[in-house]
């Protein structure tokens, strides 16, 4: 039909801006905002947009604590629409490290300190950093 040949679906982005505020021993924060490109066909902030804001903090929390990982399981709950021009402050913080896994808690709240999204990680450790890729900030 016509109708799904006019359809078509527009490139989500994160991360087009950013700042690391602290990435250290199992704590990370990192700022952003909403810019066009994460918008849904709403308006707010697509939850595959905050998801990987979430799924990427989560990775560096990981490589906080001197690891690698990738994500064995994880879920989201989205609270609150993020919108255009929000300013984003994602937290993410170990909860558990065990021998071969971590459990991560990642929040996002918005510029007035309303809760956007809580996610939880469960991050499989594939090994050690060597001290030379080990990142503080």
């Amino acid at each position: 039909s016509n109708a799904m040949k006019d359809f078509h679906f527009d490139a989500i982005s994160a991360f087009e801006n950013y700042e690391i505020e602290k990435m250290r021993d199992g704590h990370v924060v990192v700022t952003t905002k909403v810019v066009n490109s994460s918008l849904n066909y709403y308006g707010n902030a697509h939850g595959g947009y905050l998801f990987t804001l979430c799924a990427q903090i989560s990775g560096l929390v990981v490589i906080s604590l001197g690891l690698d990982g990738v994500t064995l399981q994880s879920s989201i709950n989205y609270l609150k629409a993020g919108k255009l021009d929000d300013v984003l402050t994602i937290k993410g913080e170990c909860v558990h490290q065990g021998r071969t896994t971590c459990v991560m808690d990642v929040d996002i709240t918005n510029q007035e300190g309303r809760n956007v999204c809580k996610a939880t990680f469960t991050m499989f450790v594939t090994g050690q950093r060597s001290e030379e890729r080990r990142v503080r900030i």
